[in-house]
């Protein structure tokens, strides 16, 4: 395998992990090219079993988003996947149903301090001015209904082209881009303040309201009912309020909000080179 896909050195992104205040001892792969991090982090068998580890890559040819769909991942954002195993004294107090909102929820916080109002798409985007910046997806490994390991496979544009209806962090932040090593490590620290945030359930929920995007006018929701947005559970799921009152909550499934109708796009000049220091 390690021929198939070279390692490259993954020194700068230990350093912005540590110069980020990482507590966690990750263990960390990065290759030029694969096809999924996803894929790649099952077939060398990490999968988080000794300990939190991840795999990134500079550009991915056969990305997954939700339900399988194409995620376009050229040279110059963040690809990665991570997993990390949940401490058997912890499960108990966890709900790491909501793992999913929580890394959101850390992101936002992240990209928030970088000076940028960002928003959360049920289920697993996050918007900058209505475009798509961010895509997540969070897994849990069950044993006798126990969560044993966490997962996550994220993208995340930062110097690289987009595609229509996409933004990338250097559109909006020029010359004050993070490197690739400097939003790797941001992503991989949300998994890290995720773990954090699942024990605090209504602060979570809070916080993901806060952020939540809002479809403008009526919603037709999984049933064909006009319905509008109640806001979130602990677990992630949407809260959707019925014309008669009553709550229906949306936890999974191929019903989602509709897409954001973004204004046309400015002419911009090509992305720069993604800063690798």
């Amino acid at each position: 395998m390690a021929g198939r896909y070279p390692l490259l050195g993954c020194g700068a992104l230990a350093a912005a992990l540590q110069d980020q205040g990482a507590t966690w001892p990750w263990r960390l792969r990065a290759v030029a090219t694969c096809a999924s991090t996803e894929t790649l982090l099952q077939r060398w068998g990490q999968g988080g079993g000794h300990g939190p580890c991840a795999v990134v890559a500079r550009q991915q040819r056969h990305g997954r988003g939700q339900w399988g769909r194409s995620w376009c991942a050229p040279p110059g954002g963040v690809w990665l996947s991570a997993a990390w195993p949940l401490p058997n004294a912890a499960a108990p107090q966890v709900q790491t149903e909501g793992l999913g909102l929580a890394v959101a929820v850390a992101v936002m916080e992240w990209l928030e301090r970088l000076g940028l109002t960002v928003a959360f798409k049920w289920p697993n985007d996050i918007l900058l001015g209505q475009r798509k910046l961010a895509g997540l997806l969070a897994h849990r490994q069950l044993r006798g209904g126990v969560p044993q390991l966490l997962g996550l496979g994220l993208g995340l544009n930062v110097a690289n082209a987009v595609p229509a209806g996409a933004v990338g962090l250097w559109q909006q932040l020029g010359t004050r881009t993070p490197s690739l090593p400097q939003a790797q490590a941001a992503a991989l620290l949300a998994c890290e303040r995720a773990m954090v945030l699942l024990e605090q359930p209504d602060a979570l929920v809070q916080a993901g309201q806060a952020r939540l995007w809002r479809p403008p006018g009526p919603l037709v929701g999984p049933t064909g009912a006009v319905v509008h947005v109640a806001g979130l559970t602990a677990a992630g799921g949407l809260r959707l309020c019925q014309q008669d009152g009553a709550i229906a909550v949306v936890r999974h499934g191929p019903w989602r909000f509709p897409s954001p109708r973004p204004a046309p796009p400015q002419p911009s000049a090509a992305p720069p080179p993604p800063r690798q220091d």
